[in-house]
């Protein structure tokens, strides 16, 4: 009876440790994903705004339905001044804010990108 009891709680254990193992891998799996795709957004924005020093990807959203992803981003300029928009990203890329029409172009120069973790990357 005694050494059942053993098995039992050994069993349990190494249940309980796989289960901790795999919902870390899981967890850190997704994080990766959702970097990846707010690098996507930074390359595009580094791709249509021009005189970009940094950009913050925040609130990345995926709709199902449509199959497109949408952010909020804030677009610092190198002049010192900032906007915000919204990037729509899928079969028909686009922009929406208040002075995103005007700022239309490319920037050559790195951009250094702020993702929603706060971690920070330069896009070349």
């Amino acid at each position: 009876m005694r050494k059942k009891g053993w098995i039992i709680v050994t069993s349990l254990v190494v249940i309980v440790v796989i289960a901790v193992i795999g919902g870390k891998m899981y967890m850190d799996n997704r994080e990766t994903k959702k970097i990846g795709q707010e690098r996507k957004f930074a390359i595009q924005v580094k791709n249509m705004f021009r005189d970009v020093k940094k950009v913050r990807i925040q609130n990345v959203d995926y709709n199902l339905s449509t199959g497109f992803t949408d952010s909020d981003i804030i677009v610092y300029k190198k002049d010192g001044s900032k906007y915000s928009a919204n990037i729509t990203l899928g079969e028909y890329d686009g922009v929406i804010g208040d002075k995103a029409g005007y700022e239309l172009g490319k920037t050559s120069s790195p951009v250094e990108a702020i993702y929603s973790n706060d971690k920070t990357e330069v896009i070349k």
